[in-house]
């Protein structure tokens, strides 16, 4: 996950004490995610080639792992390096490849036939750059597939009595998905000062500015509305003019 939020802010420093790092909610951010996040949106959209993949803000490693399953090659990238030690330790694979690198100063040597990112791109500092960056690397035909956080309505301001409303909210349908303990530490996690500094911050799209910001980048894509995302895939052309 990128540390830095803004569309036009210099980046952050990935550090302990930046609320921006995933730093220090490595541990509990793995927790919450192997329960909350699913592949099924990329594995929908699988191209036809599958020898190497590119994962931009992989985590703790959950995407790219599964991917290790589809293609002959891994390559997983996060500006975090505890949540890369955690990747490294329960989610390796002969043929993934973890880096440590920024994502708003990509340095790719390689091309790509399929190149995902889930919830990292409302951290970016310049979402078209990064898109222009990855685009020219994936091979002629390859696709980008892309799921970040989109509100369905215009945004309020994120103050911690909203978001602790907001996982009130959500306590009844975790009952009914997890066991209590996982419920607990799921409520003690979205509750948390180290999170509630962290994604009071976030600027988030609304699902129309999302479709013209990617729209303008990504001409032809395919938009799904996913809950509280929104995906987006990607072709390029078969050849290169």
């Amino acid at each position: 996950m990128r540390a830095s939020h803004s569309a036009n802010a210099p980046a952050s420093v990935s550090a302990p004490d930046n609320p921006r790092s995933f730093d220090h909610l490595a541990e509990e951010h793995d927790f919450v995610a192997t329960l909350e996040r699913t592949p099924a949106f990329f594995l929908a959209n699988l191209p036809p080639q599958r020898r190497r993949v590119l994962d931009v803000g992989c985590g703790t490693g959950l995407l790219a792992h599964e991917l290790s399953r589809h293609f002959a090659a891994v390559v997983a990238i996060d500006i975090s390096e505890p949540m890369l030690a955690i990747a490294r330790a329960k989610r390796s694979a002969p043929n993934i490849e973890y880096r440590r690198e920024d994502a708003n100063h990509l340095a790719l040597h390689q091309e790509f036939d399929f190149i995902v990112s889930h919830s990292a791109f409302h951290h970016l500092d310049n979402i078209p750059e990064t898109l222009r960056v990855l685009k020219s690397a994936l091979q002629p035909g390859g696709r980008l597939a892309l799921v970040d956080n989109a509100a369905r309505f215009p945004m309020i301001p994120r103050h911690s009595g909203i978001l602790i409303a907001n996982a009130l909210v959500k306590l009844p349908l975790d009952l009914l998905r997890h066991d209590r303990p996982a419920v607990w530490r799921l409520f003690r996690f979205r509750t948390s000062r180290p999170w509630l500094d962290h994604v009071k911050g976030d600027t988030i799209l609304s699902r129309a500015r999302f479709r013209e910001v990617y729209g303008r980048c990504l001409p032809g894509a395919s938009f799904v509305p996913l809950n509280h995302f929104m995906g987006v895939v990607w072709q390029a052309p078969a050849s290169r003019e």
